[in-house]
C-alpha cells in the first residue's frame, strides 16, 4: 500500500469512530421533552407520569394513579430506549401481560412527538405522545388501523413544583 493509500484508510476509519461516537452520544436528546411530572385529572382520580433520565440510551418512566382518598397505586413502568440503533417505548403494566415489558417499536419521531407500533400486541398496537406546547402532552393509545375503531386519549399537564 502507498502512504495515499493509507492516509485514506486512516482518514476513513476516524470518520466512522466520530460519526458513531456522535450517534451513540444524542440518542435520546431529542425525547428530553418528556423529563419531568406530568398530570391528568380522571374520575378515578389524578393519573401522574414522571420521566427521567436513567442513562445515555434510557429515559425511565412511570405512572401512578393518586386516589381522592390520597391512595396511590402504581399503574406501569416505562422505558423509552435506544438499543440496536432503534428506538423503543417500552412498557410494563400493572395487572397486564404478566406485568411483562411489551416493547413498541418508534416508528415515527421528532423533537415534539413520537409514534411507537407493537402489531402483535392485542391492546393498544399504537401509541403516540405529542408535545402540544411547553406544558402539555396529548398521548393516544389506539389499535393500529388508519382510522381507529378503539382508541383512548390522555392530556397531561405539566405538574408544577
Amino acid at each position: 500500500m502507498n502512504k495515499n493509500s493509507i492516509a485514506v484508510l486512516l482518514l476513513l476509519t476516524v470518520c466512522s469512530f466520530v460519526t458513531e461516537s456522535t450517534v451513540v452520544n444524542r440518542p435520546l436528546k431529542t425525547f428530553h421533552w418528556l423529563k419531568g411530572s406530568w398530570q391528568m385529572q380522571t374520575r378515578r382520580g389524578i393519573i401522574t407520569e414522571k420521566w427521567a433520565i436513567a442513562n445515555d440510551s434510557t429515559l425511565a418512566g412511570e405512572s401512578v394513579i393518586t386516589r381522592a382518598d390520597g391512595t396511590e397505586l402504581p399503574l406501569e413502568k416505562i422505558e423509552l430506549a435506544y438499543r440496536n440503533g432503534q428506538y423503543y417505548y417500552i412498557p410494563a403494566v400493572r395487572s397486564q401481560n404478566g406485568e411483562q415489558p411489551v416493547p413498541f417499536k418508534i416508528t415515527s419521531h421528532s423533537s415534539t412527538g413520537f409514534v411507537a407500533e407493537n402489531p402483535q400486541h392485542d391492546f393498544p398496537k399504537r401509541i403516540s405522545y405529542t408535545l402540544v406546547n411547553a406544558d402539555s402532552i396529548h398521548a393516544v393509545i389506539d389499535d393500529g388501523t388508519t382510522i381507529p375503531v378503539k382508541k383512548s386519549n390522555f392530556y397531561y399537564s405539566r405538574k408544577k413544583s
